[in-house]
């Protein structure tokens, strides 16, 4: 379980590059990664932080040495850092939501390191400090995309590609205005396809 963390941590990694490089399939591997990588650490973080395999999830004696409370917080952490993944790829999708998903996911996670970080200090237990660490990653990933407007983040993605980004903040202001969302379509196709691909693209929509 462990592995198939790093595996899609790395996914997560190189989608990022895709993504602002405007390489194609890149909302794809971040919904694939993310989506499963939320689903690890809720309900399976328990399992994932106390070095329990898959095989092992079922059999009591994987459960020996282990408090109630240990892993009733290891549930905690999991689901906390669940909901910066899917804050998180929600963020990156421009869907809406994820900045209610990203503070939830958040103020949750800075208690529980507060928590962790005292308990370190006192026990300077390897299970802590491999929460703590997860947090970080995960929780600094967060935290960087709650700061970031959506216009920061297109602007940096788009940054060679000045018409979208200015159809971006016109869509911004008016979301619902039909022909602003369209506008908004044509730029992001303009910017992401070659010109062949593109002039293919216009005819198109104009046949539509």
């Amino acid at each position: 379980m462990k592995r198939l963390e790093k595996i899609l941590g790395i996914i997560v990694l190189i989608a990022l590059i895709m993504k602002f490089t405007l390489i194609p399939l890149s909302n794809v591997l971040f919904l694939l990664s993310l989506s499963i990588l939320a689903c690890i650490y809720y309900p399976l973080g328990f399992a994932l932080f106390n070095q329990i395999g898959f095989k092992q999830i079922f059999k009591k004696d994987s459960y020996k040495g282990l408090s109630a409370l240990r892993i009733l917080g290891a549930i905690g952490v999991g689901t906390t850092l669940s909901l910066i993944c899917v804050g998180v790829l929600f963020k990156l999708l421009h869907w809406p939501g994820a900045m209610i998903q990203l503070i939830s996911g958040l103020v949750s996670t800075l208690i529980i390191l507060i928590v962790a970080l005292i308990r370190y200090f006192k026990s300077k237990s390897e299970y802590l400090i491999n929460i703590i660490k997860r947090i970080c990653v995960v929780g600094g990933l967060g935290l960087l995309l709650a700061i970031a407007s959506d216009l920061t983040i297109v602007r940096i993605q788009f940054r060679n590609h000045p018409e979208y980004i200015k159809a971006f903040e016109l869509y911004e202001a008016n979301p619902n205005d039909e022909t602003l969302i369209k506008n908004l379509d044509i730029e992001y196709h303009r910017a992401t396809m070659s010109e062949k691909e593109f002039e293919i693209y216009l005819k198109y929509i104009e046949k539509q």
